[in-house]
């Protein structure tokens, strides 16, 4: 790998993942016996505020409230320590993003979360938020009280598996810390503060509850709730605390849901939820109801397609990280180079000498002297370090010594020597003739008794006797399986989900009216786009292109609500029990007399009738203003 990585302590530091202006965050490996290693993600404080005392304080009440908590919807703490004067801490890696990420990317593909899906994820933040509003201190059985203070989309994260965890407790409250927040103090980002927290009064477990209002406020609204040009108007904003009705920017949000908003961010603490139970409760209850069909594999899905291209990236990555080695820190003792070479007669005692280290960090060893090892006390050396772009900071031991003609500088830090003693003459010289005579007479018997008898007939260019074999039934069947494997892969279809905001949109393709509404799944030709029209009265209809680009691939559209509707009641005079009846070039079912249609209004509008068994047809375009009713009479011809 062409990246560096850094041993820190008995961890690798694979990648850094995030940066903030006094910690950074790096993916890593931790690394047990027998090569078992779990990616993990590593925190720490930068060098440079090593000293900050009241940031460290911070780093290690982080710690201690963390490590209390263990529930699936809140990032695991597995390790707190230092390690070369930096405070770190060892968390569980998710692979996915947090969610202001996710909001930004959707943003550049115009797509954006059904209703499901963000109830589905504040109902999981919810949870993890009631686990650590009660959690309780392992060491004295007392409840800490903890209080997020923080909770905004940079602290959610979304897995690409649909997970949804709390991230970053490092300004939480409990109740147990050594120093209190001094009255006054702001900590926490000002758009997701609640009112009395802008105001620097005392807060408690219902100011994250207010916090998780505004995420919800604006996942369903796909707009900022408090945002203006400086910090003190956004303070003043909450402390006002007017929130505009969600039902009027999305009109789709269903009565109950903007009920369960509207709780949340009540500015009167004791019209909130009181605890995050209870708000998980409702947002529950909402799910199961309105959405029974919902499914947290479905997310999963659309977390997968929506960043497919990060996706597999990670998972590239991580194959080429688990084949990073530790270094090891067992037996420190290592033997670089052996030469067996014959040394002169007479060598004189040699200095203390050295290799140096070139400019890509490799040892320069002068070959060109003769240099024997004893080995009698030496232990079975350690596998060479394999990492990319590590350079091991710790001096080796044992000690090189060469002849005058040695060229380099001792490398600092040894703690053992090496002696080098004469090798015998006699010896090498008998061991190097036996090998020659053995090589000799082996390869003479191989040729007179195993060698095709065809060979020479090749080597000097004549015509074999025999020809050459044909390819046997078995090479001819993998052929023919590898080139029909082939075509199946041009060939392949795969399943394609569609999914809408709102649900129940008519599904068009290429033109074709399938017959279905969303969310449907059905079986498309890989890599082939189509085209594909969403309708639902009321909404602009949605038209894009869609190219299926791997299995299980799933497509979300928002249709925007139509600004300027009108009505139109058709009555077919003479329609009889086989028509049918389209608008705007879409099937709609024939209502009765007094039920209207909701179209665009001021523009034109086709409406055409049919009767598959006469073959009688009636065509008629409208134009309505906006919020009139108009009666449209069809005689089929």
């Amino acid at each position: 790998m062409s990246q560096a990585v850094e041993q820190f302590g008995k961890y690798i530091l694979l990648e850094r993942v995030a940066a903030g202006g006094m910690a950074e965050v790096y993916l890593s490996k931790s690394t047990g016996a027998v090569g078992v290693n779990k990616f993990v993600a590593i925190k720490r404080i930068l060098p440079q505020y090593s000293d900050h005392q009241e940031f460290i304080e911070m780093f290690k009440e982080e710690a201690k409230i963390a490590v209390n908590l263990n529930h699936g919807n809140v990032v695991s703490i597995y390790d707190f320590g230092v390690e070369r004067n930096q405070f770190f801490l060892v968390m569980e890696f998710v692979e996915g993003r947090n969610l202001r990420q996710i909001l930004n990317e959707l943003k550049k593909t115009t797509t954006s979360f059904t209703i499901e899906q963000i109830v589905y994820m504040m109902k999981e933040v919810a949870a993890g938020l009631d686990h650590a509003h009660r959690c309780i201190d392992g060491t004295t059985g007392r409840p800490l009280n903890i209080v997020h203070r923080d909770m905004s989309p940079q602290n959610i994260m979304v897995s690409f598996e649909g997970e949804v965890k709390i991230i970053d407790f490092g300004i939480a409250k409990a109740e147990t810390q050594i120093e209190a927040t001094k009255a006054g103090t702001l900590k926490g980002k000002y758009g997701y503060m609640s009112p009395e927290q802008a105001d620097g009064q005392n807060i408690d477990p219902r100011t994250d509850i207010f916090s998780m209002g505004i995420v919800l406020w604006e996942l369903l609204a796909n707009d900022r709730l408090f945002t203006s040009n400086s910090e003190a108007a956004i303070l003043r904003k909450i402390r006002e605390c007017q929130i505009p009705s969600i039902r009027k920017i999305n009109p789709s949000v269903p009565p109950e849901l903007e009920r369960i908003v509207n709780k949340a961010l009540a500015k009167d603490r004791s019209l909130r939820y009181q605890t995050a139970a209870s708000f998980h409760r409702d947002l529950n209850r909402f799910l199961n109801t309105q959405y029974p069909e919902f499914s947290p594999q479905d997310f999963s899905v659309f977390m997968k397609n929506a960043f497919s291209a990060a996706f597999l990236e990670q998972r590239r990555k991580q194959v080429e990280f688990a084949k990073v080695q530790a270094q090891p820190t067992e037996d420190k003792t290592v033997v670089t180079q052996t030469d067996t070479r014959i040394p002169p007669q007479s060598v004189p005692t040699p200095p203390t000498a050295s290799a140096a280290v070139d400019d890509s960090g490799n040892l320069d060893i002068d070959t060109s002297t003769d240099i024997r090892v004893d080995l009698k006390d030496l232990k079975t050396p350690p596998k060479p370090n394999t990492l990319s772009g590590y350079t091991n900071t710790q001096g080796r031991t044992g000690t090189m010594t060469r002849n005058p003609t040695s060229l380099g500088a001792v490398r600092a830090g040894t703690n053992s020597s090496i002696h080098f003693r004469k090798s015998s003459n006699l010896t090498t010289w008998a061991l190097r003739g036996a090998i020659a005579i053995a090589a000799v007479v082996g390869g003479v018997y191989a040729f007179q008794n195993f060698a095709p008898k065809n060979n020479f007939h090749e080597q000097v260019g004549l015509k074999p006797t025999t020809p050459p074999p044909a390819p046997s039934p078995a090479v001819q069947a993998i052929a023919t399986t590898t080139t029909q494997t082939r075509e199946d892969a041009s060939t392949a279809n795969y399943t394609v989900s569609i999914y809408s905001n709102p649900p129940k949109s008519r599904i068009v393709i290429d033109g074709v009216d399938t017959g279905e509404f969303t969310p449907h799944s059905m079986q498309r030709k890989a890599n082939t786009p189509f085209s594909l029209r969403l309708v639902k009265e009321g909404y602009t209809d949605l038209v894009t292109t869609v190219t299926p680009t791997y299995e299980a691939y799933s497509f979300t559209g928002t249709l925007q609500a139509l600004s300027r509707v009108a009505s139109v009641y058709i009555n077919i005079v003479n329609g009889g029990a086989n028509s049918e009846l389209r608008i705007a070039g879409v099937p709609v079912a024939i209502r009765p007399t007094g039920e209207g249609y909701t179209i665009q209004a001021e523009v034109g509008v086709k409406i055409q009738a049919y009767n598959k068994v006469t073959g009688l047809s009636a065509e008629r375009t409208v134009q309505i203003p906006a919020n009139q009713k108009q009666t449209v009479e069809l005689f089929l011809k």
